[in-house]
């Protein structure tokens, strides 16, 4: 009998071994990252540049096209192509929907204009987007941005999760990190992105969306020294303005400013909505005031 319950626990520390080994194997070493500058930043709303470190804290070499030069029309046009459906346990699976509604590009829309123009070879875009109904329904998408071979890539890691009691009451502070790095994800049982023309998945991601940006299908197109094409069409030029927003990118003050002025305009658009649901002021003054407001960016 003694050799019996020798055997079986002996067995026990086998298995116990075997799944700590596996565990150990499989488990993946975060990626080190740095925040190197925000354009907007709040427990709604945030726009910011990062840069991916290795083990020794050097930064890993992208060779991304940043700087680049979005129209505002063209980004918007991008961002409103973007389709997906919805799973739920309960309700299952909705019909196709747009992702983005006006409202909430006129939102992320400037201050992600300002990251694209700022962010250098080896940075990407952090956007977290909060779509604004009622308490406790507000939900949020978290997402990566960059530009490699004339193509932008955006990756989610989460698109519409509701935001909890919990996060509303964050006293102003960002609750971004709940969510996981866009590229450590690969797809999700919640949603599904659906590729549109000119949009493909990038091959094993059903996260990552990828867009042609030479087709102009968007407005996009680089087209000599518009504000639409990449700074890295004239090489000294790049060299010149990479500097530039070397320096740039690296004083905390520019982004405090960027961020005060996105923030400011932002807090006044909420405002000025509010004033108009409430019927104090007429459509056509808020429609007059909301583009003054949205020029100052």
């Amino acid at each position: 009998m003694k050799q019996y319950y020798l055997a079986k626990f002996i067995s026990l520390l086998l298995l116990l071994s075997l799944l700590t080994s596996c565990y150990s194997y499989n488990k993946k070493t975060p990626k080190k990252s740095n925040i190197v500058g925000a354009t907007v930043n709040d427990h709604n709303t945030s726009v910011e540049i990062r840069e991916e470190l290795d083990e020794n804290g050097n930064v890993i070499k992208k060779n991304y096209n940043h700087p680049y030069y979005f129209t505002a029309g063209g980004l918007t046009n991008i961002l409103s192509s973007i389709f997906y459906t919805q799973k739920n346990i309960m309700l299952g699976t909705k019909g196709k929907q747009r992702l983005y509604q006006k409202a909430e590009l006129q939102v992320i829309i400037p201050p992600i204009l300002s990251a694209f123009s700022m962010a250098n070879d080896s940075q990407d875009i952090l956007v977290l987007s909060t779509v604004d109904k009622v308490l406790l329904a507000d939900s949020q998408s978290y997402f990566s941005m960059f530009i490699s071979n004339n193509e932008l890539n955006i990756v989610f890691s989460d698109i519409l999760n509701k935001k909890s009691f919990r996060d509303g009451q964050s006293f102003r502070k960002s609750n971004k990190s709940k969510f996981k790095d866009p590229f450590e994800v690969k797809r999700s049982g919640h949603w599904k992105l659906i590729p549109m023309e000119g949009q493909r998945f990038a091959p094993g991601h059903q996260n990552w969306l990828i867009f042609d940006l030479s087709s102009n299908l968007f407005g996009v197109a680089a087209n000599g020294n518009s504000r639409g094409g990449n700074a890295n069409n004239n090489p000294s030029h790049t060299d010149s303005r990479a500097r530039t927003i070397e320096r740039k990118i690296r004083t905390s003050n520019n982004f405090i400013e960027e961020k005060q002025k996105y923030s400011d305009v932002r807090d006044k658009l909420k405002e000025l909505k509010v004033l108009s649901d409430e019927g104090l002021i007429s459509d056509e003054d808020y429609e007059l005031k909301k583009k003054e407001l949205l020029n100052e960016f």
